[in-house]
């Protein structure tokens, strides 16, 4: 039974509750499947959330969550009795989780930019904290290079000035490439394809957001990198 994703719907959700499915333990810790479930698994350029979850019998601290065939699976320490059945209430590290948001939407605010300035496709995204970058499917001219980064700079500080909203919807991979919209070829089987909006530019994404561009004030281009036929934006969030 796959887990209900509820973060897709609302990045900002940090509590909620939740069934068990199942249990188990090794040497790694203990692992903990929902029905649903507001925890990120780490993927897509996004590090894993972390947080809570609580029984009446017993407590896991969720220190890894990731993907596996439908399942998402909360890994960490546990004390107590974590039964199959039970209910559970899932607490995120709500900091933690707004941090992630600021860096993934950050990385989506310089694929605007690049599309507008460019039209570049991006071909990576790395959004943790340790040095976040885009990278794109071409190597920006020789010219260009040395004023690219102030441009990208400008036109983020637009967008973050007009404070529009972050939007998300979902659809077929087949007529988001029919409308124009470049889809990555290793969207990962099992998930659903959630379209996340960030000033007009549309881009496929299973990443939690910020609501609003106006939260990235802060945003800052730290570099410009071209090799290999690629060009890698890095930026900083706040």
């Amino acid at each position: 039974m796959p887990t209900r994703l509820l973060y897709l719907d609302d990045s900002q959700l940090t509590e909620a509750d939740a069934t068990i499915l199942k249990v188990h333990h090794d040497e790694g810790g203990t692992t903990v499947v929902l029905n649903e479930t507001i925890f990120y698994p780490q993927g897509g350029g996004q590090p894993t959330d972390r947080g809570r979850l609580t029984t009446d019998q017993g407590v896991l601290d969720i220190r890894r969550v990731s993907f596996a065939d439908g399942e998402v699976l909360h890994t960490g320490a546990a004390e107590g009795v974590l039964a199959e059945s039970a209910v559970a209430r899932l607490e995120v590290d709500a900091a933690l989780r707004h941090q992630h948001a600021l860096l993934h939407t950050g990385g989506h605010l310089v694929m605007t930019a690049v599309d507008r300035l460019v039209g570049y496709r991006p071909t990576k995204g790395y959004h943790f904290p340790n040095g976040p970058y885009v990278e794109f499917d071409r190597a920006l001219p020789v010219e260009e290079r040395e004023s690219f980064a102030a441009k990208v700079q400008e036109t983020m500080d637009a967008m973050v000035s007009e404070d529009t909203e972050v939007t998300s919807y979902f659809c077929e991979p087949e007529e988001l490439r029919a409308n124009g919209v470049y889809v990555p070829t290793e969207i990962p089987a099992g998930k659903p394809t959630r379209v996340v909006v960030t000033a007009g530019y549309r881009s496929p994404c299973g990443g939690t957001h910020v609501r609003r561009l106006g939260e990235l004030f802060g945003l800052r281009v730290r570099g410009v990198k071209v090799k290999s036929g690629r060009t890698r934006v890095s930026y900083l969030v706040g």
